[in-house]
């Protein structure tokens, strides 16, 4: 059962075209939890926000202004700027929804140290992936004896990247079948795609066995959609599950699906009914 109360106060923290996307769905969608606190690291984004949202948040200057907006916090920012703000929700007793998983997973037994401290919950939404309740079932049985995770997307949603090389940027504006970008473990992964790899954090996290996971990161020019391929094998049995997503319109770099899932989250904490495990 969700501990959610009706008309919760929700402060965001990164006002790009993810985070702005989901708060003005959540307006859009009636939702208990409102948007009363902005912040981003880039003024204009947040203010930018908060003249399109009807419940006109405050526009904070700090992230810690936002605490005393808020009842839980949002983070819709950047890797680097995920740990910060994870840290002060958590030491505030904030609920936190984090976008980054692959911050959480690179900081993950800070900040369940943190969370156990101060008896406050992390929430990481499934993002573009289906499968991660097979994945969590399956640990339950016995060991996963290999996983992978195989993420394609056309070349512009790899723009910025900051672990491309000069090869890789001419490549991604020539080439004209699909190659590879990565191939090695989730932290490499995380670090070289911060904007593109969460899913594979999300991956890893579920599992349970994060050092076990390949990560293979494709372009495909001739792809209309991000694909992420998971495949487990273990003491269950095996599990493959795909998801073909649409590229969001706003940020090709991520899927519509991923902005929908952090919905279906805020959906679940308002439910008196959940679905999944």
């Amino acid at each position: 059962m969700s501990s959610s109360r009706p008309g919760q106060r929700l402060a965001l923290v990164g006002c790009g075209a993810i985070g702005s996307l989901v708060a003005e769905l959540l307006e859009k969608k009636k939702s208990s939890f409102k948007v009363t606190a902005l912040y981003d690291a880039r003024l204009e984004a947040a203010q930018v926000l908060s003249k399109k949202l009807k419940s006109k948040p405050k526009v904070c200057r700090s992230l810690f202004e936002i605490f005393s907006h808020c009842d839980w916090v949002l983070e819709a920012a950047s890797v680097k700027a995920a740990l910060p703000t994870a840290e002060a929700s958590l030491r505030k007793r904030k609920p936190l929804v984090m976008m980054s998983t692959g911050a959480f997973l690179l900081h993950q037994k800070q900040l369940t140290k943190l969370a156990k401290k101060y008896k406050t919950k992390i929430y990481l939404p499934s993002g573009a992936l289906c499968g991660l309740d097979g994945l969590k079932a399956a640990r339950q049985i016995g060991a996963i004896k290999s996983i992978s995770i195989t993420s394609t997307k056309p070349p512009r949603g790899f723009a910025g990247a900051p672990g491309l090389t000069s090869a890789q940027k001419r490549a991604l504006e020539k080439n004209k079948s699909a190659f590879y970008l990565y191939q090695g473990d989730v932290w490499g992964a995380i670090k070289r795609f911060p904007a593109n790899v969460n899913v594979a954090a999300t991956t890893a996290i579920a599992s349970g066995q994060p050092e076990m996971l390949k990560v293979r990161v494709v372009a495909d020019p001739k792809a209309t959609m991000n694909q992420h391929e998971i495949h487990a094998e273990g003491d269950f049995g095996e599990l493959t599950a795909i998801t073909r997503n649409r590229p969001s319109k706003m940020n090709p770099r991520t899927s519509a699906l991923a902005i929908q899932a952090a919905l279906a989250l805020f959906e679940r904490l308002e439910s008196y009914v959940e679905v999944g495990n």
